[in-house]
């Protein structure tokens, strides 16, 4: 209870609106032509969709924000030297399992909220489709959840949501690890940024098929034969990924706990 209240703070109301705006800086432009004009040729889909499709701030700078409340709790706490304290209050295995679910929900809430708070208030102004993309819907294989968009608008917004979800999970989690090795809290937090630099340079240095890399699924940009079997999928291997690195991170932090090399700030 006392790490939730510690998440729920200042830094996590700045990250919800901070994922609203990237979202919408990869179209800002043609948002405030939107705003201005009114044309009825706009639609929330446009906004989302282009956003998933060479969106730069909803691939590198969006993740910074799921880290923003809580990922950097535990430098925080070796620099105040709170450690020692905490752990004897709570014990070495509950501490780091706790700090760790804490933070992975956190961050997924974030990036979440912020991913659907955006898509109802782009619908108080524009409908949430327009007749281009209900003539040139072709099959549930569509890039970018087209198909689920113009059938059930609803449930896309659901999907948009949950894989905004995961992907908040995953690189606060990261983050959250790389604090077991660095206790500098702008690096900590950046960390997702250079992160996702590496990955989409690695990824296309071999060639990596889009339907192979988790990244691209999570933005939406990836659909793998349709909605549905995309979503499960994500959740399949975020979870796996989740779980395997909160395993580690406990063990290594408990290890370093009973080292006492995390009683005192470096």
């Amino acid at each position: 209870m006392n790490e939730w209240k510690r998440a729920i703070n200042a830094g996590a109301v700045i990250a919800v609106i901070g994922v609203m705006f990237c979202i919408c800086f990869d179209s800002w432009n043609d948002l405030v032509s939107a705003m201005q004009s009114g044309n009825s040729v706009w639609c929330v889909y446009y906004f989302t969709s282009n956003s998933a499709f060479g969106g730069m701030c909803r691939k590198y700078i969006l993740p910074v924000f799921a880290t923003l409340p809580f990922a950097a709790s535990f430098c925080e706490e070796r620099k105040s030297r709170a450690v020692a304290y905490i752990v004897s209050r709570e014990g070495m295995l509950r501490y780091g399992a706790v700090k760790y679910i804490v933070n992975i929900l956190m961050g997924g809430l974030v990036v979440a909220f912020g991913t659907v708070l955006l898509i109802l208030f782009l619908r108080t102004r524009f409908p949430m489709t327009s007749d281009y993309y209900e003539t040139s819907v072709a099959d549930t294989a569509d890039l970018f959840h087209k198909w689920l968009v113009v059938h059930s608008p609803v449930r896309y917004c659901m999907i948009e949501t949950a894989l905004g979800f995961m992907r908040g999970m995953i690189w606060a989690g990261v983050s959250m690890f790389v604090s077991l090795y660095l206790t500098d809290r702008l690096v900590i937090t950046m960390f997702p940024f250079f992160g996702s630099y590496v990955i989409v340079r690695i990824s296309q240095m071999l060639s990596i098929d889009d339907k192979l890399r988790l990244d691209q699924i999570l933005i939406g940009r990836t659909v793998i034969k349709d909605s549905g079997h995309t979503v499960m999928i994500a959740a399949i291997v975020s979870g796996v990924l989740v779980f395997l690195m909160g395993c580690v991170f406990t063990r290594k932090m408990a290890r370093g706990l009973k080292d006492g090399m995390f009683y005192e700030s470096k």
